[in-house]
């Protein structure tokens, strides 16, 4: 049987027969490669049984590695020291953190997880030189623990010391040689088990991992990453005195990044076929509209379009980067503008659990640093600054579900500018100077400040949409579509979705029994399948197939667009922009327009699993932007503009002062209020929207009144 010591040999013979060459390679290219990468399938390869002392007793035969690296480096000539990291764990070393316990301490395994935060760099001296103050003698010695320094204990007579010993009669003392020591950087990384391994209702488990020499400093907060390590304790002191409890971390040996979208997401090449089947359904955007949220009605004209639109941005458009550095967004920002029991809560939380990445918080119980990084103190009881991820940086590569919008203070709010356009934010504070992704869809819900939105009165500023929710415009502006949902009476509606509403809540199953093992949860009975039916009895595919199909879609298929699509979606901006010049503010329509179509119009592509925009897709996001944009006005409210002022009273503003601007030219700058009622009567305006148009002016300081009933131009 093979044992811990014959390690060494066992090293030098796999190193002969199978990489001799790259080690050399290595040595001569030493000290810019310090590492040496093997896949851990090549060992068990090479001999199953040595795999197997690895993973038992990783700490002793990896530094046996390292010491027979060095030694074949030594012989080709080169003082070099490289290290082994062994990659690619087999899958019975994975464990998740919450099941890491006494059994696999010391042992190799590999667990998927999420860096929240890390702290700055320091040196740790990894083999100490010591001088003993009386005779000069040098003595070496390992420093495997981070948190304690070795010192000798006496001066060695065999390797050419006085014999002293640091305590008693004659004692000597000993000098630690910073210069000539071996020092390594040393990094502390908190780690958190993957949102979609936590069970509901319970924490997230968090661990310490210790990153060493190039290891240090190469990830950051947000990243989801592969640890290959081995657990080890420390004691647990409560007030400096020692327990018989312990704490658990984790060396890390290697890593291995798992940022790539989506790839957590295992699909077998069955239910890719099955996929593909699906796709070429007729009515594959009903299939999608129904499967969202199927709890929440569906037949309802402004629902559908909400939920259809909620499809594309669970599918998102294509991020794309530039020779220049710059890059273009390809997820899809949508508000939720409602008055309260409209289901925006619950149309949240569903996309935040069906979306690959998805997480669901509120702006009333969370803060900017909560939402995007921070940089806090304390961090690993050293009473320094570290990087902490937030939940859009969380989310990175996902989606992430924003309640309750509207309560997040002011400062919050501006951190989610950059957030969103530019997807990435930057901290510097403390001396922590960091730039980290944000590279998720938002979707976010807000409720009006009274409770309900108002009809608008175009007398009364109080009443328009800005005034209405604590959103700034700017910020508005961000999102590429903007819904209102309000709560209005309507006795054939409301039957219907009270109907619908006892009839969902029929096909639960109670809690109690679920709690009690009397019954299993629901879901769980559907994870194998792809198709249930909803309370009408028509189909929708599973949450688990759901999540399948837009994984399969984001990952595989990259549409792009040609120059029909680019002439419908550009003839479509001027067109509209034309039409604004007249109705509303142009600045209203931007640029930001033409992307958010683009968007849309790739993610109607990869719903039906295309790697091409086609023209049917452009003319649907167009559709779409003009729904959302129709919609808004129906209920007295213009988010189009971002201004929130209604249209009729922005085109009545626009004709007065028009009005006052020409009365002014012609009567040397001076004219009545009579005057201004005789022109804009012809135009149709009444006497008091002329008045409440003149005052507007007047505050804008465009005009002032020498005397009653008198106007000059300012």
């Amino acid at each position: 049987m093979l044992q811990v010591h014959d390690s060494a040999a066992r090293w030098r013979s796999y190193f002969e027969e199978t990489c001799a060459n790259k080690i050399s390679t290595l040595a001569a290219s030493w000290p810019k490669q310090i590492s040496f990468a093997i896949d851990f399938a090549e060992i068990q390869a090479w001999d199953v049984p040595f795999a197997e002392l690895i993973l038992n007793h990783p700490r002793v035969t990896i530094r046996n590695a390292d010491s027979v690296l060095a030694g074949m480096c030594q012989e080709s000539g080169y003082d070099a020291q490289p290290r082994l990291r062994i990659v690619g764990l087999p899958p019975d070393a994975m464990h998740r953190l919450r099941d890491i316990s006494s059994d696999e301490v010391e042992t190799f395994t590999t667990s998927e997880v999420i860096v929240t935060k890390v702290s700055e760099l320091k040196p740790r001296i990894y083999n100490a030189i010591f001088t003993c103050s009386t005779c000069g003698n040098t003595v070496e010695i390992s420093q495997p623990n981070e948190l304690e320094l070795v010192e000798p204990s006496e001066c060695d007579e065999n390797a050419g010391g006085c014999g002293r010993s640091t305590s008693g009669r004659g004692s000597t003392r000993f000098e630690l040689r910073h210069s000539e020591s071996t020092m390594i950087d040393n990094q502390w990384i908190e780690v958190q088990e993957l949102p979609e391994n936590v069970k509901p209702g319970s924490q997230p488990v968090r661990l310490s991992v210790l990153a060493e020499a190039e290891l240090a400093g190469k990830h950051v907060p947000g990243e989801r990453i592969r640890i290959n390590g081995i657990p080890y304790v420390r004691t647990l002191k409560r007030g400096g005195a020692k327990t018989p409890m312990f704490d658990v971390y984790i060396s890390m040996h290697s890593s291995e990044r798992k940022n790539i979208p989506l790839e957590e997401i295992e699909i077998s090449p069955t239910e890719i076929a099955d996929i593909e089947k699906i796709s070429q359904r007729e009515d594959l955007v009903e299939l999608f509209i129904r499967s969202i949220a199927p709890s929440i009605i569906v037949g309802e004209e402004k629902m559908n379009w909400i939920k259809k639109s909620l499809v594309l941005q669970l599918l998102g458009g294509v991020a794309r980067k530039y020779g220049d550095g710059t890059r273009t967004r390809g997820d899809i920002h949508i508000l939720l503008l409602g008055d309260p029991g409209v289901a925006k809560s619950q149309i949240l939380s569903f996309m935040g659990r069906i979306s690959p990445r998805g997480r669901f918080t509120t702006g009333g119980g969370t803060s900017a640093a909560g939402l995007t990084a921070a940089a806090v103190r304390d961090a690993f009881n050293d009473g320094r600054f570290s990087l902490e991820a937030g939940a859009l940086v969380l989310a990175d590569l996902g989606l992430c579900a924003v309640d309750e919008f509207d309560k997040m203070t002011a400062d919050d709010r501006g951190a989610m500018h950059e957030a969103m356009e530019q997807q990435r934010i930057n901290i510097n504070k403390g001396g922590v100077s960091a730039t980290m992704p944000t590279r998720c869809a938002v979707l976010a819900a807000a409720n009006p400040r009274d409770g309900r939105f108002k009809d608008v009165d175009w007398g009364d500023p109080s009443t328009y949409l800005h005034k209405q929710i604590d959103l700034p415009p700017p910020l508005i502006s961000r999102f590429d579509m903007v819904w209102m949902i309000q709560d209005s009476v309507d006795s054939t509606r409301d039957r219907r979705i009270g109907e619908h509403i006892i009839r969902v809540k029929r096909t639960g199953v109670p809690e109690h029994l679920i709690e009690s093992g009397h019954s299993v949860e629901p879901d769980q009975l559907l994870k194998e399948q792809m198709f249930t039916t909803d309370v009408d009895g028509n189909d929708v595919l599973t949450a688990d197939f759901l999540q399948k199909y837009v994984a399969h879609a984001k990952r595989t298929y990259h549409p792009v667009s040609d120059d029909k699509v680019m002439d419908i979606l550009v003839g479509h901006y001027t067109e509209k922009r034309k039409k604004m010049d007249d109705e509303v503010n142009s600045v209203s329509l931007t640029a930001r327009t033409i992307e958010a179509t683009l968007r849309m119009a790739e993610a109607r592509a990869r719903l039906f699993l295309r790697d091409y925009v086609t023209e049917d897709d452009a003319k649907q996001a167009i559709a779409m932007d003009g729904i959302w944009r129709h919609l808004a006005n129906d209920s007295n409210i213009n988010p189009a503009d971002h201004t929130g002022v209604p249209r009729r009273a922005q085109s009545a503003e626009r004709s007065i002062q028009s009005i006052v601007r020409n009365l002014g030219r012609e009567l040397n700058g001076e004219f009545t209020t009579i005057d201004v009622y005789n022109v804009a009567a012809e135009q149709g305006f009444d006497e008091d929207t002329v008045d409440r148009m003149l005052r507007n002016i007047q505050n804008r300081g465009d005009i002032y009144a020498p005397s009653v009933g008198v106007w000059r131009i300012s």
